[in-house]
């Protein structure tokens, strides 16, 4: 057998591998919290997007909410969004107070998702400025980011973007937690690698 025919067959039996789409490994974070006397699981999906990946220190995350212990129809999904700002002072103008909209933009839709429990605070020993909000998405709209293959926000005047991997583990997420009775397991997502950079010290307070 000719070196030429026995490179050819290794080739061969590597093709298979080289075809595969690689999944990108998952930025997903899970916090589960158990509310005993509503008989309520919350679930949050951090890191989505970072703090210090966005413009007003903006980071966003996903939370899903049912009732029992297991995933089931009774899910009900949203984003939360928040800023932590450095080098405040009390007269510092918050950003998002107007912004009563979260705008999504995916491959052939848009998306404008109502923006609720708007929080504002002033943390005068770290002088820093806090948002927060969630915008709570609808199930038939939850199908078309399962769908997208890019996925964009702007709330306020402050656009992010989520990368392939937080897209893809914000999937994983929706379709575990959110339609988990069209899936085979509820498992929880698979840990990173690496440990997430720390978060601004306001996530404390939140």
């Amino acid at each position: 057998m000719t070196q030429a025919y026995r490179i050819t067959l290794l080739l061969l039996a590597m093709l298979p591998a080289l075809r595969q789409d690689r999944q990108p490994a998952s930025v997903c974070h899970l916090e589960t919290k158990y509310d005993r006397l509503a008989d309520t699981t919350t679930i949050q999906c951090d890191d989505l997007v970072q703090w210090g990946e966005a413009p007003a220190g903006l980071s966003v995350q996903a939370d899903a909410s049912f009732r029992g212990k297991e995933a089931n129809e009774t899910a009900r999904f949203w984003l939360y969004l928040s800023s932590n700002r450095g080098g405040a002072t009390r007269h510092t103008r918050p950003l998002f107070q107007e912004a009563t909209t979260l705008y999504l933009v995916m491959d052939a839709a848009r998306l404008e998702v109502p923006v609720t429990d708007y929080h504002h605070d002033f943390f005068e020993l770290i002088r820093s400025c806090a948002e927060s909000a969630r915008a709570e998405i609808r199930r038939e709209d939850l199908h078309k980011l399962l769908e997208t293959k890019r996925l964009e926000g702007q709330w306020g005047g402050v656009e992010f973007k989520f990368s392939d991997a937080a897209l893809a583990s914000l999937k994983e997420f929706i379709s575990r937690q959110v339609f988990a009775a069209h899936t085979s397991s509820s498992a929880p997502l698979a840990a990173p690698s690496s440990a997430a950079p720390t978060m601004d010290l306001c996530w404390a307070f939140r």
